[in-house]
């Protein structure tokens, strides 16, 4: 390297083209050193939130390692509840393999219940005799109650419990035991120490799950209880992860002070020992960092800290970055800002990478633990399972803990589907193809079950299949149901095929998808791909357009109305369909409301009729007064013009014939007596006219307990329509025979049947010279009466003869006839418990007969 001879001169910087050097040298000294403060912190900064993950992972591996490590006693207390007997042997097998598969467990117990009067007993049945535990003190001169002997016992090398030791010699065994007697669950102790051959302490646990002796809790049994040690759980649980520099430290929250150590986990990068002097406070203090969550053991509280050690793993890869931005100086300060939104970037990514599999596995878990369907992995032969998710005992009676092999080769299934399974996985193994087999299952309780079993192969790059992974699927309601279904849904076909209503499925263009039933403008058959306007009228598919926009824009129902040509209204709405949040396709229903819209029309009407017979009460009211006048007068000129006829008789033969009123009095002599005497008959007319409008305006209560005299609701049925007798015919009869009996109705609804049967048959007839009849007669068992009316008119078609009571069924449309009058009429003759016949011949005439029962004498 080569020195510059020129001395310096200090002034020399102070030049224009010097100072812009030394500024810029300085400004990219102060950059790089910036830069190499901002990585550094963004480093940092990782490294921490790695850290928590990692520490995250590893206390849910602890966790998850913990709570399986718990299975082994409820799996015990599992075998009790399912087996009406345990005995020695079968404890001891059972509980080995309970043992191969936890290591985290020292021991396992059965501790039965001894009541104090039964010990001798239980001493002579078992051969045991109940000993306290030695902890180095004097036992209790007091004893117990009852006692609880370790009477099967299945442990590792080191355990220090022996047969026919009474665990309620010890008051924190004692207080366990009584802690899950209370609760009926399980119960967990403080720490219990072990020693490890070098004078070095351990700590485990002991829990303790209640057996009753009956379902329903009522008696204590005993208990099943297990040892864990700690050093076996954590060492099963965090070893299988990646060694990454992070200590652990387990402590009993739920132990008074003091006692709340339970286990030092050191890592594998840097093994060493820690006090548990203040149960890891110090511990906590000189780790560089820390994170802690809190879990549930039985009925305790226990925290785990993770701590971070200097030798600490983390996955950036470029840990020497500064001193890289520092040694490339100005060059490399220029591209700083694009290096910061790289790593801010990736660093963004990767949490966001680690985040996603953090959900994935967490998502994983749900689904498999929490769904239906079982989930289960094997090795490529089936004999080694690698997974098997729980729902497995929803649907085999079983837990999944029990099941060491390929969920196929479970008893539960018979042997011939046993075959055909085997055969689908051989065919995955060879072929490496899916395979499906729906077989039954008969669970311990006899019931039966049916499944979808499916496997599918998973290969490595070579192509080879190394895995099988599947699941097993409840399919019973669902094959039960599957007739069921079927039948359904062909009613439901029948329904939507014959519903009156046009139902259709449009997409957003209109055009249609489906539609339930042919229209005369359309049949269904031919209707999928056709635009749904040309259903529409021409003036109403403008708005139609727009309003199925608005449904698949806002999502919102449209009501609509329109009219035909042929007069039918339609009413109807558009409903949107919407599939993952969006309108994916509109369903249309339309309703012929043509008989509801008159139906209202006829209300209306009635409404007004009504309206005017109260008005016709009131006038009828108002036209007495005259009419009483007018009858008082005519009486009264009647008798003047009989005391006066003589007088003007007498001056007629004296005088001469005279005028009187504009006419002679020959004339009027003759005429005025006739005038008086229908001024008088006109009067009472009058007077009938009204009584009748009275009584048809004479509000029905619409009680059916009077005793009617259809005598004189026919005559009066004859003076109300006596207008329309005289207009339409010559010929109008009435026959009723005296001495009828009164039916038992209402007198008013009667009028109102008579009159709507009289005045269609008026209203039947072509011409004056045909005539009408009507009859009453006795039934010949003398319990009904029969109201005969014949008419001459033009008579029915046999098409419509059977239409006639429809509501609104018309032949006189055109001339205003609204078709409710025979509906109305076959109503109330039936409310009356009576029938109403019509016979009829086109050209000849209609007979309409009328039966209403006789009212019973009281």
């Amino acid at each position: 390297m080569q020195t510059s001879s020129v001395p310096f001169d200090p002034g020399s910087w102070r030049s224009p083209e010097n100072f812009a050097i030394w500024v810029v040298a300085l400004i990219g000294l102060s950059l790089s050193w910036a830069a190499l403060w901002i990585i550094q912190e963004q480093l940092n900064l990782h490294t921490r939130q790695e850290f928590e993950w990692v520490s995250h992972n590893r206390v849910r591996a602890l966790k998850h390692g913990i709570e399986r490590d718990l299975e082994a006693v409820t799996v015990l207390r599992d075998l009790y509840h399912g087996s009406d007997k345990v005995n020695a042997e079968a404890f001891r097998v059972f509980g080995a393999s309970l043992l191969e598969r936890h290591p985290g467990v020292q021991a396992l117990l059965w501790v039965p219940r001894v009541p104090l009067d039964k010990r001798e007993a239980f001493e002579h049945a078992t051969g045991l005799g109940i000993q306290p535990i030695a902890l180095g003190e004097p036992a209790s001169v007091l004893e117990p109650p009852e006692y609880f002997p370790v009477t099967y016992l299945v442990a590792r090398a080191g355990c220090e419990f022996i047969i026919g030791s009474d665990l309620g010699s010890v008051p924190d065994y004692a207080s366990v035991l009584a802690r899950a007697r209370e609760t009926g669950a399980m119960a967990a102790s403080g720490r219990i120490p072990f020693s490890d051959g070098e004078n070095q302490t351990e700590y485990g646990f002991m829990v303790a799950v209640p057996v009753m002796s009956d379902p329903t809790g009522s008696e204590l049994e005993g208990f099943v209880v297990g040892l864990y040690r700690l050093r076996g759980l954590t060492d099963a649980a965090v070893a299988l992860l990646e060694p990454r520099g992070v200590e652990i430290l387990i402590r009993d929250e739920s132990a008074p002070a003091g006692e709340r150590y339970l286990h030092f986990y050191d890592s594998r990068l840097a093994p060493r020992k820690i006090s548990e002097a203040g149960d890891g406070e110090s511990w906590s203090r000189e780790a560089q960092a820390t994170y802690s969550e809190r879990i549930q053991v039985a009925d305790r509280e226990w925290s785990v800290i993770c701590g971070r050690i200097p030798q600490f793993r983390s996955a950036e890869a470029f840990q020497k970055g500064p001193w890289v931005v520092l040694v490339a100086g100005l060059g490399f300060t220029l591209l700083l800002s694009f290096y910061l939104m790289r790593i801010k970037e990736n660093a963004r990514e990767r949490l966001d990478m680690e985040q996603r599999l953090i959900e994935s596995e967490e998502l994983f878990r749900q689904m498999t633990e929490t769904v239906d369907e079982v989930f289960w992995a094997t090795s490529a032969d089936g004999t080694k399972l690698l997974y098997l998710s729980p729902a497995y005992e929803q649907i085999f009676g079983v837990s999944a803990s029990h099941q060491d092999h390929h969920p196929i080769l479970s008893d539960a299934i018979s042997a011939e589907d046993q075959q055909l399974l085997l055969q689908a996985f051989r065919q995955i193994r060879t072929a490496g193809d899916s395979a499906e087999v729906v077989h039954a299952v008969t669970r311990p309780d006899g019931v039966t079950r049916w499944v979808r079993t499916r496997g599918f192969p998973v290969t490595d790059e070579a192509g080879r299949v190394y895995r099988i992974v599947g699941f097993l699927e409840d399919i019973t309601e669902r094959k039960l149901a599957d007739e069921a279904l079927r039948e359904s849904e062909a009613k439901l076909r029948d329904m939507f095929q014959q519903s009156p209503d046009i139902i259709m499925t449009v997409d957003r263009d209109g055009k249609i998808l489906l539609m339930n039933r042919s229209v005369p403008a359309l049949p269904a058959n031919r209707a999928v791909g056709r635009n749904s306007l040309a259903l529409v009228p021409t003036g109403f598919r403008k708005w139609y357009r727009k309003a199925l926009k608005k449904v698949f824009r806002k999502g919102k129902t449209q009501q609509f109305q329109y009219a035909t040509d042929d007069s039918q209204i339609w009413e109807g709405r558009i409903v949107p369909i919407q599939s993952d949040g969006t309108v994916s396709a509109a369903m249309v229903v339309a309703t012929d409301v043509t008989e509801k819209r008159n139906l209202e029309q006829q209300a209306l009407r009635n409404a007004r009729l009504a309206s005017v017979g109260v008005l016709a009460a009131g006038v009828a009211h108002e036209i007495n007064n005259p009419n009483n006048s007018i009858a008082f007068n005519a009486s009264l000129v009647s008798r003047a013009w009989q005391d006066a006829i003589p007088i003007l008789r007498e001056y007629a033969e004296e005088h001469g014939d005279f005028s009187l009123g504009g006419i002679s009095f020959a004339e009027a002599g003759d005429s005025f007596p006739d005038l008086l005497s229908e001024i008088s008959r006109n009067s009472n007319r009058i007077k009938r006219i009204v009584e009748n409008l009275k009584h048809m305006a004479r509000q029905d209560p619409g009680r059916l307990t009077e005793r009617v005299d259809v005598q004189q609701v026919l005559e009066a049925t004859m003076m109300v329509l006596h207008n329309q007798i005289q207009k339409r015919t010559d010929s109008c009869t009435l026959e009723v025979p005296d001495g009828l009996p009164p039916v038992r109705g209402s007198s008013q609804q009667l009028e109102q049947v008579f009159i709507n049967v009289l005045m269609n048959a008026l209203q039947s007839l072509p011409d004056r010279r045909r005539g009408v009849s009507i009859r009453a007669q006795l039934s010949e068992a003398r319990d009904q009466l029969e109201i005969i009316c014949t008419d001459e008119g033009e008579g029915i078609s046999e098409r419509d003869l059977g239409r006639l009571t429809e509501p609104f069924f018309t032949t006189r449309s055109e001339v205003g006839g609204t078709g409710l009058g025979l509906s109305i009429t076959r109503s109330i003759v039936e409310k009356h418990g009576g029938s109403l016949r019509f016979e009829s011949e086109l050209g000849t005439g209609t007979t309409v007969s009328i039966k209403l029962p006789v009212a019973l004498s009281l």
